[in-house]
């Protein structure tokens, strides 16, 4: 298991619990953190937890790279030196149920696929702002799962994955992508895709990944630039027409709104875009939240619809041109990474 951490000591030592409490026999796997630099203590606490649990399989890899070396780097350095042939990942902000590795290992040895994609989900959403952000993370969610299903993969999460490490070598892991700050999770998938390796989506309850949802509204905008901002990295043609489709999709429902002041006959086209949003959207959120057992959420769904095509259009266009930062660095999105 990998572990890529950088200023976690809010939240490492809850992962860490959660992982080495797993119903798994701890002899069947390792856990390898890799710090990218941390500057509020991560690292000691996180060597003040090896110690006190002797009896786990648990290693610290700190990197030394003084460039913006990123999330990539970390995962190649841990997948380097682990022993097993199965690499899962998830990222420090994570918890998940003590069922979680065992029902992966499962799957895997009942379909060997070289990657699989897990759920995840935002934990215990309150308020407006954080159901309106957990429906919208599980539209995203349900799309990874539905376009993997059809066997054209777009897009995954990386604080729920796994995948083979002879798979990951052959893909050559992030080489022709470690210039982008963001997008381990789907460069990888895309590579994978390339050389038709088997890749599958785990829809089960006891492979869940929680997370939290981000507490500021300028906190939510800056994360989605962030992965808005790896678009340029795509070279999957599926994943590119899916994300051309979106934007022009709700870029076409916001000028028709603005062009209905001047001309009255486009707002009768914003409302039949709009309405047919509505009818394909419902019955695919409905069903993902059921699956993760988030029903309540769902009273968000009329005001998340109203609000959802300002948010793409301007985290698309903030995304591709604008500013982000992510772990204490700041990143123009037209710039590359060295």
């Amino acid at each position: 298991m990998v572990i890529p951490v950088r200023n976690e000591a809010k939240n490492i030592i809850n992962c860490l619990e959660k992982v080495v409490s797993q119903n798994y026999p701890s002899a069947f796997f390792e856990i390898i953190i890799v710090d990218d630099s941390s500057t509020d203590g991560t690292v000691a606490l996180v060597k003040d937890f090896i110690v006190g649990h002797p009896l786990k399989s648990i290693s610290l890899i700190e990197l030394s790279h003084k460039h913006v070396a990123l999330k990539k780097i970390a995962i190649t350095e841990a997948v380097k030196v682990a022993k097993g042939d199965l690499i899962i990942s998830t990222d420090a902000d994570c918890t998940m149920s003590d069922t979680w590795i065992a029902t992966i290992a499962d799957y895997y040895e009942n379909h060997k696929p070289a990657m699989i994609a897990g759920p995840v989900s935002f934990s215990n959403e309150k308020g407006c702002f954080e159901s309106m952000q957990g429906l919208e993370f599980l539209s995203l969610i349900a799309s990874g799962a539905a376009s993997i299903k059809l066997r054209f993969p777009t897009m995954c999460n990386g604080a729920n994955l796994a995948y083979e490490k002879a798979a990951f070598m052959e893909a050559g892991g992030f080489e022709t992508n470690s210039k982008y700050p963001s997008g381990d999770d789907v460069f990888l998938m895309h590579k994978m895709k390339a050389q038709h390796k088997k890749i599958a989506f785990i829809k089960s309850y006891d492979a869940m990944v929680e997370t939290n949802a981000q507490p500021t509204f300028s906190a939510f905008v800056n994360q989605r630039k962030r992965w808005v901002s790896k678009s340029r990295g795509y070279s999957n043609a599926a994943t590119i027409v899916v994300a051309l489709i979106v934007f022009l999709f709700n870029f076409s429902l916001l000028a028709s709104l603005l062009l209905s002041f001047f001309q009255h006959s486009f707002f009768y086209v914003f409302l039949l875009s709009l309405s047919a949003k509505f009818i394909v959207d419902f019955p695919i959120l409905t069903g993902i939240s059921s699956f993760m057992k988030k029903k309540k959420i769902m009273y968000f769904y009329i005001p998340l619809q109203i609000i959802y095509p300002v948010y793409i259009v301007f985290t698309g266009f903030m995304g591709l041109f604008g500013k982000f930062e992510w772990k204490d660095r700041t990143y123009s999105a037209n710039e590359t990474t060295h």
